[in-house]
């Protein structure tokens, strides 16, 4: 609370105490967008070229995500295409729903689908790692996405203590 002092002569009025001034109801800001985002990778495998397009828009049609102080949050729509030789191999949008399988439903409710990125390719297709998370925060989940040749998806959760090949053998 703040004190306020005015400059009036000093009488012997009912208000000679302290004034208070309150803070009313902020004024709601318009929702918050993650910017646009477009990105296209170029992958060489098996004697193939292959290109993969993440598009991410943030989508009004979607509905609102609030975080804990009410501030609101326009949620992501990511397209992902992968073609290869002229064919289209997957042409798919996602949104965080998408994932809902793997996701606990009040985690659903609060977060968006704030990222889709290329990862690497493997012998089963090309491996994507896309993130659902709390607004303006660092708790997310992360999941794989693993597009196949014949554009067929698997989603996996990544628990985040999983063991990482990249990461050096214990002892």
């Amino acid at each position: 609370m703040c004190a306020a002092c005015s400059s009036k002569p000093k009488t012997k009025a009912a208000d000679d105490g302290l004034h208070m001034v309150v803070k009313t109801d902020t004024p709601r800001l318009a929702p918050e967008r993650m910017p646009l985002s477009d990105v296209t990778h170029h992958i060489q495998y098996g004697g193939r070229a292959y290109e993969a397009r993440v598009f991410r828009t943030a989508d009004e049609t979607l509905p609102v995500v609030k975080n804990e102080e009410g501030q609101e949050f326009i949620d992501n729509c990511i397209r992902l295409r992968v073609s290869t030789a002229g064919r289209i191999v997957l042409n798919r949008s996602f949104t965080k729903d998408d994932f809902a399988s793997l996701l606990d439903a009040r985690f659903l409710q609060h977060s968006l689908l704030e990222g889709l990125v290329y990862d690497t390719v493997s012998t089963g297709g090309l491996i994507f790692a896309a993130s659902v998370s709390y607004p303006q925060s660092d708790l997310y989940v992360p999941i794989r996405l693993v597009v196949s040749f014949d554009g067929k998806v698997r989603m996996q959760r990544i628990d985040m203590l999983e063991d990482d090949s990249r990461l050096p053998a214990e002892p």
